[in-house]
């Protein structure tokens, strides 16, 4: 047997039955829990004549109150979940992804646009479906006209149109230009593939799931045999994607729903769903089936009728099917839960039924009975019922009494908000959650109205941290999952989108997840005290020296603070300590006796300077003594020389005197030699040089007689 038959065989049964199920049990509460948000006529009203139609409002009220509620905190969060790493090597990736998810949560996809419904959805039908689809798109661009292009490069465009970059429209006739080259006209579009990370919403209708559904403890995803959802495309489009023509051609038609919360939520479109021309119904199913003696994870693609689908598509997939789930008052082991209709639904028609006998009362009393004689008065003036009428009467009193009920409503009234308030209560928000009246501001304390505010806060914040920890949990791990399923186009998408490379390879899904959700936030004024309290105790241990707290601490109650204030980025105020570079080490202690030190250290310095002074003065001195010395030597010296050559008869040499005496000296004493120069010393020498006859003479200062 075929893949296909075996495939089709096994799940027609089950969808069938699946289907089925949620079109006879589940659409039915939904419908009416729909009628009571729109605030619908109740049954037999269209009967009634004279009578108030008033419907109440409060599961319309406690509904908005709620929604309002939840968004606010999933909103208020930077990061409403972050993934936790395995160990110290995985913290980078955990990082990335969690950029990455909040990107593309937030900034790709507009958050409060798939979040609103969600949550409507689970607080009105019980039960609130989100799907992710990961897809790259074709677009093509406006027609534009390639004019003069040789015959040779047609091939180029050809290979193009083939390779699905562009697509040729026409292509003129072929006409010779001035340099003899044929050319032809090419009209073409381009096309450009777009990958789109889209989170939407799946009306409950149009989800199928089987009756063993429950919240899985360990992804908080859905846990069933089957799941999937119910979807209607033109056969065209499914040609477009990829499916096989002759099948998609074989498909029959779809019609609109004439049961159940589909019909109620398309009265306000005439009954229309939009289903037109050539529209089928596509099922999109995730299962287990056994095709190769093992069972695994796969993603069908069926349209058509159920008694005779149609198989598109069959691809095996993980284990992480693309649909998170919201319920807000839920039911142990099962995944359908209870809506604020089914909590007060009944409370709805009560009140409703009071309020329409005390306006009934209430316009009979204002409206009493008139008693008319009409052999006096004339009947056709009394049809005439705006205020200041005339009426003719023969009678002088006009012939006209008035028959006045009592007004018995106001015993109700009490009743009425009795009930109303004890709804607050039922489904955690209302007026009394959030609010103080004038008879509290007298008769309440302070203390009591916010302990009052407080224990309504509880169920609110049930809510919010099932859902972070089931529904939206699982929400980024599908998205994380998608993104692995397609590592080409994921990197093209991230890259492209964030300006940075993002190893997608190294994504996991399986990282555990935390919520860091702002609870409690509806009493803003209580958070912000309670965070001040904390951040003043968090100020003090620092100043104290305690190991408690520190820079990375203060951070945290700060961001806190601007996110409870209603700020989603808290570091548009305060820098995240752990993001500067690292602090220069601490200065050493300051010894007290560092002034003291530090003026020694001044008196050494001027004394040295002193001393060294001193000595420069002592040395100058000494080589001008010693420079007056040695010319005094000099010219005794010469002198004495002179008194000896005169002696016998020898010449002194006044020149070689002045000349010695004007030479350059060292602070040695040392005659500093000139160079390029001729040396006068030694002309002197040569001038001072004694003849042959002279050096025979004996020396008189040898011999003396």
């Amino acid at each position: 047997m075929a893949e296909e038959d075996i495939i089709l065989k096994g799940i027609s049964g089950p969808l069938k039955d699946a289907v089925k199920w949620s079109n006879s049990n589940i659409a039915a509460k939904q419908e009416q829990a729909l009628k009571y948000y729109k605030r619908s006529y109740l049954p037999g009203d269209d009967k009634l004549k004279g009578r108030s139609k008033w419907v109440s409002p409060e599961v319309a009220q406690h509904v908005d109150w709620m929604t309002a509620s939840l968004v606010r905190i999933f909103t208020s969060p930077e990061n409403v979940c972050e993934f936790v790493p395995f160990g110290p090597e995985d913290e980078a990736v955990a990082s990335q992804q969690t950029k990455v998810v909040n990107w593309i949560i937030k900034t790709k996809n507009s958050h409060l646009s798939f979040l609103k419904p969600w949550l409507q959805n689970g607080l009105i039908a019980g039960l609130g479906i989100i799907t992710v689809e990961f897809e790259t798109q074709s677009q093509e661009s406006l027609a534009r006209v390639l004019k003069g292009i040789p015959n040779e490069q047609l091939a180029q465009f050809v290979q193009q149109e083939e390779n699905g970059q562009i697509v040729i429209e026409s292509v003129s006739k072929p006409k010779t230009d001035e340099q003899g080259i044929e050319t032809r006209d090419l009209k073409i579009r381009t096309i450009k593939r777009v990958p789109t990370f889209s989170i939407l919403s799946v009306t409950p209708e149009d989800f199928i799931v089987s009756k063993d559904a429950k919240f899985s403890n360990e992804t908080g995803g859905i846990q069933a045999k089957l799941q999937g959802h119910r979807k209607v495309m033109g056969k065209q489009d499914l040609i477009d994607i990829g499916f096989d023509a002759e099948k998609v051609r074989s498909i029959p038609l779809a019609s609109d729903k004439n049961d159940g919360i589909a019909l109620e939520r398309s009265k306000d479109l005439d009954g229309s769903q939009g289903i037109s021309g050539d529209d089928v119904e596509v099922y999109q199913i995730y299962t287990k089936l056994k095709l190769d003696n093992k069972n695994r994870h796969y993603r069908l693609t069926l349209a058509g009728d159920l008694d005779r689908p149609v198989l598109l598509d069959y691809e095996e997939t993980t284990k992480y099917y693309p649909y998170s789930a919201f319920t807000p008052y839920d039911i142990p082991d099962t995944l359908f839960g209870l809506g604020i209709p089914d909590k007060i639904g009944d409370d709805h028609l009560i009140i409703t039924k009071m309020n329409r006998a005390v306006l009934d009362s209430l316009h009979m009393s204002v409206h009493p009975y008139k008693v008319v004689n009409p052999d006096v008065t004339n009947l056709d003036d009394l049809l005439n019922v705006h205020p200041g009428s005339v009426i003719r009467s023969t009678d002088p009193n006009g012939g006209i009494s008035y028959n006045t009920p009592p007004f018995a409503g106001g015993q109700a009234i009490p009743v009425i908000q009795n009930l109303t308030q004890s709804l607050d209560f039922s489904t955690g928000v209302g007026p009394s959650m959030v609010s103080v009246n004038a008879a509290d501001m007298q008769n309440v304390t302070a203390t009591a109205a916010n302990q009052r505010s407080n224990s309504g806060q509880l169920i609110v914040e049930s809510i919010s941290r099932y859902f972070a920890d089931t529904g939206y949990r699982y929400l980024v791990k599908m998205i994380v999952d998608a993104l692995i399923q397609k590592p080409d186009e994921a990197q093209e998408f991230v890259s492209r989108l964030t300006n940075q490379f993002v190893p997608i390879d190294e994504f996991t899904p399986e990282f555990d997840v935390t919520t860091s959700v702002a609870f409690g936030v509806m009493s803003r004024d209580q958070s912000t005290q309670t965070l001040m309290n904390l951040l003043g105790q968090q100020m003090q241990a620092m100043q104290a020296g305690l190991p408690v707290a520190n820079a990375q601490n203060i951070y945290s109650t700060l961001s806190k603070l601007a996110e409870t204030a209603g700020f989603k980025n808290g570091s548009m105020f305060f820098t995240d300590p752990s993001t500067l570079p690292p602090a220069p080490p601490p200065p050493p202690p300051v010894d007290p006796n560092a002034g003291l030190i530090e003026i020694e250290k001044i008196k050494a310095q001027l004394k040295a300077q002193s001393d060294e002074l001193q000595r420069q003065f002592e040395l100058q001195k000494f080589i001008a003594e010693t420079d007056l010395k040695r010319d005094q030597m000099a010219q005794d010296f010469a002198l004495k020389e002179a008194e000896i050559t005169a002696k016998y008869s020898a010449q002194i040499d006044i020149a070689r005197l002045k000349i010695e005496q004007n030479m350059p000296r060292d602070p040695t004493g040392n005659v500093i030699m000139q160079q390029q120069q001729p040396n006068p010393m030694m002309q002197a020498e040569h001038v001072m040089q004694p003849q042959p006859e002279q050096m025979q003479q004996p020396n008189p200062m040898e011999y003396p007689q």
